[in-house]
């Protein structure tokens, strides 16, 4: 008897077990589905109101099928329907955003960013599964580097407006050091929000850095705008710089302290530097303990620590011998500011 009640736990413990692998794979069916969607044409077919017909005929599936896909894009809060519609349906506001990205926001990025972290946990255990930053190192500056719109100039004008003195010397012209310049997220926005900016851009990535002289040609500030493709520990200038932006959040951990000290030999004596909290804390429950985890994964995988926190950037600022350190509350996250001592 106590056999077969063990057997019987063991059967509902597995049973568990497996119900819970199925939720963990929903998510990935759906960002699978929003992808082949997008090369499909449907979600250029879903920012105006669209019937099952119109999306069958889009690709040539049965209507049946189109159904299940809208069936799974309304639970997934993908799409919805069109004005109390039951057979009419639109992306939602949201999805809308990311797939016109007019914030330079772009959904393919984001899904490429998503397969690039999967790809990264899969291999997690294997020996082999080395520090290798530069296999996707393209992908990663993609997602989170916006373009240069109206919409992202503003969202980085509101955080530069946060530290007054900051955006006064941006606005003086400099010149800036940015260090880790990705596609230019922040260095474009900046140099196309002060016209009398100049800049000096470092990126190591060649194929991050080809993308970032094409992006900085189609904003039109080449003139302004110097690209360096070397490590940001080589950055050799002596007391250049009024202010400096750093991106912390893709340095790796054995390259974050001589990293700062080039900065801060980079800046004039008093000069600022401005480096940003990535994500923000977030009250502790199940799922943000699991998404934390992986992400931490993720980036150890890359060679870099985890998120780390506005008091935790300050506290690496003053150890790298910031004075003036402080942490600022913006309306798009924390900022902590640094300044070179005279």
């Amino acid at each position: 008897m106590y056999e077969v009640s063990s057997e019987l736990a063991a059967v509902h413990a597995a049973m568990g077990a497996r119900a819970r692998l199925r939720q963990w794979a929903y998510g990935g069916q759906v960002v699978d589905l929003l992808r082949s969607a997008a090369a499909a044409k449907w979600l250029d077919a879903l920012t105006v109101p669209t019937t099952l017909e119109e999306l069958a005929s889009t690709s040539g599936v049965s209507t049946e099928r189109a159904h299940r896909v809208i069936e799974v894009f309304l639970a997934a809060g993908v799409a919805r329907t069109w004005d109390d519609s039951s057979s009419v349906f639109v992306l939602t506001e949201e999805f809308a955003a990311l797939h016109g990205s007019p914030s330079g926001v772009r959904l393919d990025d984001a899904i490429d960013e998503i397969a690039a972290a999967r790809e990264r946990v899969r291999s997690a255990v294997w020996p082999a599964a080395r520090h290798d930053w530069e296999r996707d190192a393209l992908v990663v500056a993609r997602h989170w580097g916006m373009a240069p719109t109206a919409a992202s100039r503003a969202i980085f004008a509101m955080a530069f407006g946060s530290v007054p003195e900051y955006r006064d010397r941006l606005s003086a012209g400099g010149p800036l050091l940015d260090v880790g310049s990705g596609v230019g997220g922040a260095l474009l926005a900046g140099l196309t929000l002060y016209p009398e900016l100049r800049a000096v851009g470092v990126e190591r990535a060649g194929d991050v850095v080809d993308e970032l002289r094409e992006r900085a040609e189609a904003a039109g500030v080449t003139s302004r705008l110097e690209i360096r493709q070397i490590d940001a520990q080589g950055i050799v200038d002596e007391a250049v710089y009024e202010v400096a932006y750093w991106a912390q959040a893709f340095f790796p951990r054995d390259a974050r302290a001589a990293t700062l000290a080039a900065v801060r030999r980079a800046l004039v004596p008093g000069g600022l530097l401005l480096v940003q909290e990535l994500l923000p804390p977030v009250q502790e429950t199940p799922d943000t303990r699991l998404s934390a985890a992986l992400d931490a994964l993720v980036a150890e995988s890359r060679g870099v620590p985890p998120v780390r926190t506005a008091e935790e950037l300050a506290t690496e600022l003053r150890n790298a011998d910031f004075d003036d350190v402080q942490v600022t509350v913006t309306p798009v996250g924390r900022l902590v500011v640094g300044r070179r001592g005279d």
